[in-house]
């Protein structure tokens, strides 16, 4: 019950500005799944929602946008970000499990991201869409 909950939360997301949680479950309601608000908060958390001005949506998909620029040195990349984004692009560069990539370390407007190898670079910046 719990994964179709949140494939629904996923598929209303993706086709609707949905601003609030209390929107978010009436929305839910509609397509016949009965949840409380704490259940809502939950489930965002876990799915790794972000509140937008343009409302709830994934974090991978506005990851991209909050990158500045992305410098490599060897098997060291930092990624610059705007102001207070670093965590959320460093979950989500830790979450998609990129080959090559060992792990992150994030600041405020700063990420490291540790490589395996100097090919992992590229695919880091295809991943975040970087053109920086």
């Amino acid at each position: 019950m719990k994964e179709r909950r949140q494939q629904a939360i996923l598929e209303v997301v993706r086709g609707a500005r949905v601003q609030t949680q209390q929107e978010l479950a009436r929305a839910l309601a509609e397509r016949g799944f009965r949840t409380t608000q704490a259940t809502v908060s939950r489930d965002i958390q876990e799915l790794g929602l972000v509140r937008t001005g343009a409302g709830y949506r994934e974090a991978a998909s506005i990851a991209s946008q909050l990158v500045l620029s992305i410098h490599q040195v060897e098997f060291l990349a930092v990624v610059r970000t705007t102001p207070g984004s670093a965590s959320l692009v460093a979950r989500v560069v830790d979450e998609s499990k990129l080959e090559g990539v060992v792990g992150t370390v994030a600041g405020d407007d700063t990420i490291l991201v540790v490589l395996d190898d100097h090919a992992a670079g590229a695919t880091l910046r295809r991943f975040l869409g970087a053109g920086v």
